[in-house]
């Protein structure tokens, strides 16, 4: 079994690695990359392993990297029954008790992080601390217009059509740019791959998944955890309450929130490498006891 989708030649030279684990709902598939304490990653909606590959050549050296195409999206098998962030991080948790990970640090990515928080919720003692890329921490750090959208769109009637839509790909790409992205000028092989991972979602897992992940509130949990977070978000995002979230990091110790701006939502070149520069600098900090 192979994925699709080609890493880009930096992340296969940092060690990129394709492996699949047998589950009862069928396989899940996964990448291993670098050497070093394991860092888990999340992608984000209707995304796969390859949303971290510019992450891999900068991150490898200092970390064992894990990353699992979530079920139903990418090249992993769905679920039998819900796709919820909580379902959704049982499969992970499931991945590193296969790996004999006894503690790594987690990562997640917007819809990813709640993965990532429902991770913890399932493990405290296992996580090292949390980096978290455009969380959507609890409802009211989603922007009103976007939990509309979500809404509305989600219907099951009017899902089927709008996933239909999106494998086709100039509809796709319109509404990423008026909804999601902006005015961000997006790397073309992100926009590629953002189709490609569209087009192969299974879609009952991207609605159930889309549903749950706006609607759940981690504060709870996050305020009850003591360990590190790290967070990171373009200053423009269309999906985010940037200025909620940068209110909750101050407020919580141990928490430190990087925004860059002139971003969006959508990974320009810039953003790219601004946010990686970013990671290197967390993941070169030193981890504290929770």
């Amino acid at each position: 079994m192979t994925s699709s989708f080609q890493p880009l030649p930096e992340a296969l030279a940092a060690g990129w690695e394709e492996r699949w684990l047998e589950r009862p709902q069928g396989p899940l598939r996964y990448v291993v990359a670098g050497r070093g304490r394991p860092l888990v990653l999340c992608h984000g909606f209707i995304g796969s392993a390859e949303n971290f590959e510019t992450w891999v050549p900068g991150l490898a050296a200092r970390r064992l990297l894990v990353i699992p195409d979530l079920p139903g999206f990418g090249s992993s098998a769905a679920l039998a029954g819900q796709h919820s962030s909580r379902a959704l991080a049982s499969e992970v948790r499931a991945l590193t008790d296969h790996l004999h990970l006894d503690t790594f640090e987690l990562g997640g990515l917007c819809l990813g992080a709640a993965v990532a928080m429902e991770v913890l919720a399932q493990a405290p003692a296992k996580v090292e601390r949390l980096v978290l890329h455009t969380p959507l921490m609890t409802p009211a750090m989603v922007r009103r217009a976007f939990r509309v959208q979500v809404g509305a769109l989600t219907v099951p009637g009017v899902f089927n059509l709008i996933s239909a839509l999106g494998r086709w790909r100039v509809a796709a790409d319109l509404y990423r740019r008026v909804v999601v992205e902006g005015s961000t000028l997006v790397d073309q092989r992100a926009a590629d791959l953002n189709f490609a991972n569209q087009a192969r979602a299974n879609p009952r897992a991207a609605r159930e998944w889309l549903r749950d992940g706006v609607s759940v509130s981690f504060l709870p949990l996050l305020d009850g955890w003591h360990g590190d977070v790290f967070a990171l978000a373009a200053a423009d995002d269309r999906i985010l309450e940037v200025e909620l979230l940068a209110e909750y990091c101050r407020a919580r110790p141990r928490t430190d929130l990087s925004l860059v701006t002139a971003s969006g939502h959508g990974w320009s070149a810039e953003f790219i490498s601004r946010q990686l520069e970013i990671l290197e600098r967390i993941v070169a900090t030193p981890a504290l006891l929770p």
